[in-house]
């Protein structure tokens, strides 16, 4: 086996590995020179999956998200707006070698760089948006910080909580992308011309080592992102661009460090990066206004997306209530289970955590395997071995397959993990049933396609009370209010273990039974309400005084909500 002092000299690829090849339905690549020499390899090889893969996905993702809630026509005037300017702004922040990469990318894969462009700035266009909610809304503060729209998750373990005492890395990558980002997965190994080898764990198109990588020194790298922080402030450097650099020049924890106290990002970040020399976890937490960050030697460490430094988390917002508690519940939860497995910790039992659908028999109340995971790992940066989750989202209930930065290729003297499968194949059926809802809803705008991937889902799963629950919002939606009013009977019927879902159930039958005429019933549902969250309890003291009438809402899949009620 590779040890740790050889991966840190210079690595030679071994001349029988081909440029590209595919392992167990993922790609695989090995690009090296300079920055657009690198980007080239990359859209050349990859050509066609690009086309199908995150890039085109995030370049209308905005759009998609303004008109779930504003309608297709509105949504794609603003957006327009947005690329024009804020997508711009973002875009001056890109260095010289990353715009180099960005036009290697586009001159070999044919993909227009404005649309390049819209994909890549993406991320902090979305995080501007919500700062505007933000800032129209202005939410209280969070109780004990912060939630964002979407997930991540990291367990980590080490020294005495593991079986053999190395150390062991994982991670969830939960975002936007499931159709696109988990059907065009890509292992590629970099071999930067001035900097050391890495490998990352990424899609067709996307290029660099930021997000989740681990390096030739044993050092892995992962991010977390805070959406509802206030502290969102565009003109700094776009997310990816430095925690490549770390990738590429850091051979330890100091000298990562080092790198990120130079870093001035455009939106509120975590850099979770281990050392396996070290033994020991950096957790980076970062905003335009502010930084803090900490060494973790005690043996395992969780995260999710709450800042643990108190100032920082100050400027989080309760802006989506569901979210915050399974974002705490995610990072309590993970905490927990690395904690009930001390001691007995190998590289299975993460991706079992990683894989965990939670508790209560709810599949999103406390889940940590969500809707928008769409890559997994788990890395051993000790010996530069990692393994990554496969199929489709969300993938850290499928299998992971082994890699080895030293050979660059698949270790297939490795078993794969199974740690996060699920023994109830009828829920893992009705989950993906669920994804494919989403799907039509988000995605084709299909109210009635995603009815009927709704309707499997609840065949497979019928105690299910939120695949009730969203079936009703589906069927409202539609004009279909005599559907609607029974699947929130029963939704009702079967219960939740959040007093808060249950209130927001009741809101909902008496918005339905406003539509039917019958208002008697709607004002005890409303009543019921009121024991809910403060924007539940809002919408039910309207509701009181006039009857509900039909207009757009957004139904958010990944947990099962309406984040403006």
């Amino acid at each position: 086996m590779q040890t740790t002092s050889s991966l840190t000299e210079p690595l030679r690829a071994p001349k029988a590995r081909p440029a590209y090849q595919t392992h167990k339905g993922l790609h695989v690549l090995r690009v090296s020179g300079d920055d657009y020499e690198m980007g080239h390899q990359h859209g050349r090889l990859l050509r066609e999956s690009v086309a199908r893969g995150p890039i085109p996905y995030f370049e209308r993702y905005v759009e998609s998200m303004l008109g779930a809630g504003l309608g297709p026509r509105a949504g794609q005037l603003v957006a327009a707006g947005l690329r024009r300017t804020v997508g711009r702004k973002i875009a001056r922040g890109f260095p010289d070698h990353v715009r180099a990469a960005l036009d290697g990318l586009a001159d070999a894969s044919g993909i227009d760089r404005g649309r390049l462009l819209g994909a890549v700035t993406m991320p902090e266009t979305y995080l501007w948006v919500l700062g505007r909610v933000l800032q129209f809304r202005r939410p209280r503060l969070a109780p004990r910080s912060g939630m964002p729209l979407l997930g991540c998750t990291s367990a980590l373990a080490w020294g005495d909580a593991t079986r053999d005492g190395r150390l062991l890395h994982g991670r969830n990558f939960d975002y936007q992308g499931v159709g696109a980002w988990d059907t065009e997965q890509a292992v590629v190994f970099h071999r930067p011309k001035g900097g050391q080898p890495f490998v990352s764990v990424s899609a067709a198109g996307v290029l660099f080592g930021g997000i989740t990588a681990m390096n030739a020194s044993g050092l892995s790298l992962v991010v977390h992102q805070h959406m509802a922080s206030d502290a969102l402030e565009i003109g700094g450097t776009p997310i990816g661009v430095t925690g490549d650099q770390i990738m590429r020049h850091a051979k330890n924890l100091d000298d990562a460090r080092r790198i990120l106290d130079d870093d001035v990002p455009n939106g509120c970040w975590t850099y979770v990066i281990a050392s396996g020399k070290e033994k020991a976890v950096l957790c980076y937490e970062i905003t335009p206004r502010g930084r803090a960050h900490r060494i973790e030697s005690a043996g395992t460490f969780a995260y999710a997306n709450v800042f643990l430094d108190r100032e920082l988390g100050s400027t989080e917002r309760h802006l989506y209530p569901s979210h915050w508690r399974n974002n705490l519940a995610r990072l309590t939860r993970a905490d927990a289970l690395l904690g009930a497995k001390r001691g007995q910790i190998d590289a299975d039992v993460i991706a079992g955590i990683l894989g965990d659908p939670g508790a209560d028999g709810c599949r999103f109340e406390s889940a940590i395997s969500m809707l928008m995971t769409v890559a997994s790992v788990v890395f051993r940066p000790e010996d530069g071995v990692v393994w990554v989750a496969t199929e489709r989202a969300p993938v850290s209930n499928r299998d992971y397959v082994a890699f080895d930065l030293a050979s660059e290729g698949p270790r297939l003297d490795l078993p794969a993990l199974i740690g996060g499968r699920l023994d109830d194949r009828a829920a893992v059926s009705a989950f993906d049933a669920y994804r494919e809802a989403y799907s039509a809803y988000f995605d084709r705008g299909d109210l009635g396609e995603a009815r009927r991937h709704l309707g499997r889902a609840i065949e497979q799963k019928p105690e299910v009370a939120l695949y009730h629950f969203v079936g009703a919002l589906l069927a409202l939606a539609e004009g279909d209010t005599v559907a609607a009013e029974g699947a929130f009977d029963r939704a009702i019927e079967l219960g939740h273990v959040s007093g808060e879902r249950r209130a927001s159930f009741h809101l909902w039958r008496a918005r339905a039974r406003d539509q039917r005429g019958r208002r008697g019933e709607a004002l005890a549902d409303y009543r019921a309400a009121k024991s809910g969250d403060e924007y539940v309890r809002a919408a039910a003291d309207k509701g009181m005084t006039r009857a509900w009438r039909p207009r757009r809402f957004g139904i958010e899949f990944t947990l099962a909500d309406v984040p403006m009620p």
